[in-house]
């Protein structure tokens, strides 16, 4: 389950749009999600409790030009689309609900700025997943955690190209599908309540592109680069998980802005 909407912002030609733009939207979801409802504080606190893994994910189509060191909106500009997908009627619900009151919190801004208004909210027709094998493309890139460090990432051999990141591991195309198959297990058993082998899931990939994406927290001076990948995916396994993986996205740190699909055939 999927919808979009329009995000507009106050004095659009003073907002820079910061390189980690992904934990700024984060925050207006979690802020979205405290305002849900009366409980939606404890939803909150139910959801952030520890490091788990949540059933969402989302993407951002912002309109930029550079101004000098700086990424602004473009000219004319005063909203970007905002995209929202999860396998979960409840955030679902939360989402959309907390949206439509996070303009008039008075303690909430995004990129420095007021939110104006959200609106032109759209939920997007449900797709029928009735084949064993699709193509999908990334409208946010993915990450593959190693699975016996939890810290660094899994990039394919020659995807560097002798660049070098704190927290990437260059790794065989076997090891690197190897460790997304392990991940995709773990959602299916997570999400779904059900077994299945690795063997049954079957991934080759075209096109593969690093895209460095900066991550920060900000609650702390915390700021990485990490290792993020973009290109198409082709995925074999049963129906239900090809599902799961669009409704929730694929990889690591998906609820962060990392992993969403989009179906291409």
């Amino acid at each position: 389950m999927r919808f979009s909407c329009k995000v507009f912002l106050e004095n659009p030609a003073n907002i820079v749009i910061p390189p980690d733009y992904r934990s700024y939207l984060l925050s207006m979801i979690k802020e979205a999600f405290r305002l849900s409802s009366d409980d939606g504080n404890e939803f909150f606190d139910r959801v952030y409790s520890g490091n788990n893994s949540k059933p969402f994910t989302f993407s951002a189509y912002i309109p930029m030009k550079r101004d000098g060191e700086n990424f602004k909106l473009e000219d004319r500009k005063d909203f970007f689309s905002f995209f929202f997908s999860t396998s979960d009627y409840e955030f679902l619900m939360r989402i959309y609900n907390g949206l439509n009151k996070i303009k008039s919190s008075k303690n909430f801004q995004l990129f420095g700025q007021n939110i104006k208004e959200i609106k032109h909210f759209f939920l997007l027709p449900e797709k029928s997943f009735n084949k064993d094998k699709l193509v999908f493309k990334t409208l946010s890139p993915f990450l593959v955690r190693n699975p016996e460090d939890g810290n660094y990432y899994f990039v394919p051999e020659g995807l560097l190209k002798g660049k070098s990141f704190k927290y990437s591991v260059e790794v065989s195309e076997k090891e690197f599908i190897n460790a997304l198959k392990k991940n995709t297990v773990s959602l299916v058993k997570k999400y779904l309540g059900k077994e299945i082998e690795e063997n049954e899931i079957n991934i080759s990939y075209a096109n593969l592109e690093l895209s460095p994406s900066i991550h920060s927290s900000n609650k702390s001076n915390f700021r990485i680069t990490l290792p993020a990948i973009k290109g198409l995916l082709e995925l074999n396994t049963k129906p239900e998980v090809l599902k799961l993986l669009y409704d929730t996205g694929i990889g690591a740190r998906r609820s962060e802005g990392f992993g969403m699909l989009e179906v291409v055939k």
